[in-house]
């Protein structure tokens, strides 16, 4: 971008590249580079960047109806997603709400959550318990709900002091379990000492990410995290929201993270790849019973955007569940896992990573907290620095920021569900070609 451009974006400074065409999992940009996409865009291009099915469905769509405004007219598209995706959701999971993005969604759920109380007669419940560190969107009251130091500093002032409790970490332990790759379930107990101190009769929800993202690089909770947890959430009648905007839809290796623990949520947030890229689409789905209040009390949800339920991206969205299915890409992030994770074998022994973990096609690389580089490197945050690293070398990966302190930055890597198995090989070998341009200060970008 040049200094001329009348574009506002995050990088007022350099500008970012400029992005031309995508196709399978490549990108190019306008100065002739293609890149090896390490990320799906941000855990989003699930199919790839080519895809005729889905665009074929949005210009049939488009050509026919293009728009209905979504609080007084439903569309077919928009019907027919909402039965489809229920079909693949957790079984109590019946109902569907679409948005336009996952931080849309996150503000859609605690809505939701709050309005459920009040069909209930219980005007007291509104709190929203959410973990740190944790990422739930970008609003002010996904930054609320969430706590990533970071992107929440700035707004302080403005942000709601919601209850917040520590989130689970086998890498280096929490404040609740022993050491270092242990846990007692402390840190899901700890939920029900916050309800205790909050009183439970001011708690609405308590809201998580079953594998975070951006906040905790794809750290994955003890098995029994989330069971404990919904047990606490009955035990205190509290609704337990599952955050699986990067997760959802074959992300980890089932159709929802929450799946790998047989733990059913009331509310679940999804985005990212229900829409695969090709339009902007999240949503909430419902338990049955959270709607049976609804219909037995007001009998309105009321609550809407003005690209609710877009029938040109509901569109989309149907193919893009067509071609999950049909390809059986959920099944494939399963078995291809392995495969993954041992191309990132190659990336442990770098002097300049802690840790490499994740859940399907979602993995974390942890980089050191204080690295110890050559003279001359620039000022920039390791993650960064790798980043541009890994440019040169044609991949695109995630860098994210530390939320905690003591602890290194993150890349995140969430390949498309399509990327082929050799490829899978060569993002490693990338990527520790970048972290190894670090070590020897050639980070040219």
């Amino acid at each position: 971008m040049s200094q001329d451009s009348r574009l506002l974006t995050a990088n007022l400074a350099a500008g970012n590249p400029v992005a031309v065409r995508g196709h399978g999992v490549y990108l190019e940009f306008a100065d002739g580079r293609t890149v090896l996409d390490g990320i799906a865009g941000v855990g989003v291009a699930c199919l790839g960047y080519t895809c005729p099915e889905v665009v074929r469905a949005m210009t049939v769509q488009a050509e026919r109806l293009p728009y209905a405004h979504a609080l007084r007219f439903d569309t077919e598209p928009l019907l027919e997603l909402a039965a489809a995706v229920a079909e693949v959701m957790p079984d109590p999971i019946q109902h569907c709400y679409f948005v336009s993005g996952g931080s849309e969604a996150t503000e859609t759920a605690v809505k939701y959550a709050r309005q459920y109380w009040l069909e209930r007669a219980r005007p007291g419940k509104w709190k929203v318990i959410g973990r740190w560190p944790s990422f739930h969107g970008n609003t002010i009251l996904g930054q609320s709900v969430g706590w990533h130091s970071v992107r929440r500093s700035r707004h302080l002032p403005l942000l709601t002091e919601f209850p917040h409790i520590e989130a689970p970490d086998l890498v280096h332990g929490c404040g609740h379990c022993s050491g270092r790759g242990s846990c007692d379930l402390g840190c899901a107990d700890e939920l029900e000492r916050a309800l205790i101190r909050e009183g439970p009769d001011t708690v609405a929800c308590f809201v998580a990410e079953p594998i975070g993202g951006a906040a905790t690089g794809a750290q994955v909770p003890h098995p029994d995290y989330f069971r404990r947890v919904r047990e606490i959430c009955d035990a205190y009648d509290v609704l337990l929201v599952a955050d699986e905007v990067f997760t959802g839809f074959g992300r980890t290796g089932s159709w929802f993270a929450m799946q790998h623990w047989d733990v059913d949520p009331d509310i679940l947030i999804f985005g990212k790849g229900i829409g695969g890229g090709f339009a902007p689409l999240a949503g909430i789905g419902v338990a049955e019973r959270t709607i049976a209040a609804f219909r037995a009390g007001s009998g309105r949800f009321e609550h809407n955007f003005t690209y609710a339920g877009h029938a040109v991206a509901c569109a989309a969205g149907l193919a893009v569940l067509s071609e999950l299915r049909r390809r059986r890409l959920v099944e494939r992030v399963g078995e291809l896992e392995p495969r993954l994770f041992t191309a990132l074998a190659e990336v442990k022994d770098s002097a300049l990573v802690t840790d490499v973990r994740g859940r399907g096609f979602l993995a974390g690389v942890e980089l050191i907290s204080r690295p110890q580089l050559p003279a001359g490197q620039p000022g920039l945050p390791l993650a960064q620095m790798v980043s541009n690293a890994a440019l040169a070398e044609g991949l695109l990966v995630y860098p994210c920021a530390t939320s905690l302190p003591g602890r290194g930055d993150h890349l995140l890597l969430a390949p498309a569900l399509v990327m082929p198995e050799d490829l899978l090989d060569e993002l490693g070998r990338r990527l520790r070609r970048a972290l190894d341009r670090v070590e020897s200060a050639d980070i040219r970008p």
